[in-house]
């Protein structure tokens, strides 16, 4: 039973040695990849903020307002993120 399940691991270690190790290059590619989840979480967790903001809000004005500047910090964080992916990609 151990030679089987050691035969059956032959390809799959095979496999991952053939791709080696990530190059620097690489690495930062990954590390701004994590980067960019990480500015867009920001953005989708300040946004979450402002928009339970407006639900508490005094006015319609006020919520309103809140409200808009929700939806721009999700789309800056969402552009911010799309940006570094792009390098990202470029870099696998």
């Amino acid at each position: 039973m151990r030679k089987l399940a050691i035969l059956a691991a032959i390809p799959t270690l095979a496999l991952t040695s053939a791709c080696g190790d990530d190059s620097a290059y690489e690495e930062t590619g990954d590390a701004l990849e994590e980067r960019a989840d990480a500015v867009e979480n920001y953005g989708d967790d300040r946004a979450g903020q402002l928009e339970e903001m407006a639900d508490e809000a005094s006015t319609d004005a006020r919520e309103d307002a809140l409200n808009a500047r929700a939806e721009e910090v999700d789309d800056i964080g969402d552009e911010r993120a799309e940006a570094l992916n792009e390098v990202a990609d470029e870099m696998e």
